[in-house]
């Protein structure tokens, strides 16, 4: 899920965001800077909020992980469909909890099913790979932006997002039963 969400995650760089503020949003550069700000504000607004739900985050982490992935890739194709720059404020805002419980609930999945060993191999590894993927995309994002369009762009990555969620989902519930995701390893083990 990591790596293809890194792939379309090079949508919001300042090449691709400027170019849909100028081209579909119709605003000048002062509206990148709002777009970014509405960006990082969301974000934080929605770590804040999945801080306060913590309590009923545990124990349902695939379906907070889920309902977080599939809203951030349902916003993210309402923000390729909008001309109207204050609403795509607004999208940008809801993003931020909905990609904030996604990104908690998937490293609190991998702290579960990791030993303490392992976790530092494992997020190194995750983080490399994204990284790699990363600079890749930035290539593939902006020939995509340039052959088909920067709206194009959100809405594609909106569409593999959603299908990166449901395979993301659809995996972890088939191995759900054979790993307890929702466990931390004391737990498991009887402790706790």
């Amino acid at each position: 899920m990591d790596i293809i969400e890194s792939l379309f995650g090079t949508i919001w760089i300042g090449a691709i965001t400027l170019s849909f503020v100028k081209e579909v949003l119709e605003k000048g550069e002062a509206w990148w800077g709002y777009i970014n700000g509405a960006y990082y504000f969301g974000s934080i607004v929605g770590g804040i909020i999945v801080y306060r739900m913590s309590s009923m985050v545990k124990g349902r982490l695939l379906l907070f992980m889920f309902a977080g992935s599939l809203g951030y890739a349902v916003l993210t194709g309402f923000y390729g469909l909008v001309t109207n720059p204050y609403l795509a404020l607004v999208l940008l805002i809801m993003m931020g909890p909905a990609y904030q419980l996604r990104d908690v609930a998937q490293e609190t999945i991998y702290q579960n099913i990791c030993s303490n060993g392992m976790l530092p191999k494992v997020i190194a590894a995750k983080s490399t790979l994204v990284q790699a993927v990363f600079i890749l995309s930035i290539a593939f994002v902006g020939t995509v932006a340039d052959l088909f369009g920067v709206r194009f762009v959100y809405l594609f990555s909106s569409f593999m997002l959603l299908l990166t969620a449901l395979i993301g989902m659809a995996g972890l519930m088939y191995n759900k039963h054979s790993i307890e995701i929702d466990k931390t390893p004391a737990e498991r083990r009887g402790g706790i």
